[in-house]
């Protein structure tokens, strides 16, 4: 196989129910010169060998495993790590992408020499209801990020020719993408938005309501871990952050 251009990465755990129509996603895809590399993350549910199955004469899938169940953030690191491509694209084991996503977003990225791109998504609601998420920012400052993650994981694509392998941060629990986008923009690179609607993100039924202090913990982490900020300031941010999200769904 001859080098792709993108690489995306997808964490796995328990999701034999969703991850063929996620893989489905991607050899639908207009844009055909990508490698998927899934990390295996010691599911219970026989995902392993159902993905080893599923894509058995499909050159283009690496299967990795972790040593141990060791969460989203170092299966993804160790997807980042093994990716060959010069573009790095994430999309989790039971989110989708509409067949132009990585054609329309390549081209973009291209056209205006843009290292680290995002688009605007559908939310996929339990009972099939679908809901648009656009943000209203077409640039993503690290200023305008720490009030919001405008970004979602599953609609990112960065140059790793230009930013190097971004890895994702694993001192913010449940928060690791944000702090990769944080990480990225804190260099003074800007994310820029392309307006469409090119990925669908799965809500679950415990997504906005069954947790909130557990949701505002994590953010707290993020600032406060990661950011160094004062817990002031990480207070602040985490109620904005919060609220912000609130909304969105």
């Amino acid at each position: 196989m001859n080098k792709p251009l993108v690489s995306i990465i997808t964490p796995a755990f328990n999701c034999k129910e969703t991850i063929k129509e996620t893989y489905e996603s991607i050899k639908n895809q207009t844009f055909e010169s990508w490698e998927w590399i899934v990390i295996e993350d010691h599911s219970e549910d026989g995902t392993f060998e159902f993905i080893k199955e599923l894509t058995k004469n499909d050159e283009r899938v690496a299967l990795l495993k972790t040593e141990t169940n060791s969460g989203a953030a170092i299966a993804r690191n160790l997807g980042i790590e093994k990716a060959s491509g010069r573009y790095i694209a994430f999309l989790d084991s039971d989110d989708l992408w509409k067949k132009g996503k990585l054609s329309r977003q390549v081209q973009f990225m291209k056209e205006n020499s843009y290292s680290f791109t995002f688009t605007d998504y559908d939310l996929l609601y339990p009972d099939g209801r679908i809901k648009q998420y656009r943000t209203k920012h077409n640039v993503v400052t690290y200023k305008r990020l720490l009030k919001s993650n405008h970004i979602g994981c599953l609609t990112v694509v960065y140059d790793s020719a230009a930013l190097g392998k971004v890895f994702m941060p694993l001192d913010c629990e449940k928060r690791e993408d944000h702090g990769a986008w944080l990480d990225i923009t804190k260099r003074g690179v800007n994310a820029y938005r392309l307006d469409e609607c090119l990925s669908v993100y799965r809500i679950g039924n415990d997504t906005v309501s069954s947790n909130k202090i557990k949701m505002m913990k994590y953010q707290y982490g993020l600032y406060r871990k990661h950011e160094k900020l004062n817990a002031i300031k990480s207070l602040w941010y985490t109620l904005l952050c919060s609220v912000n999200k609130i909304k969105k769904y």
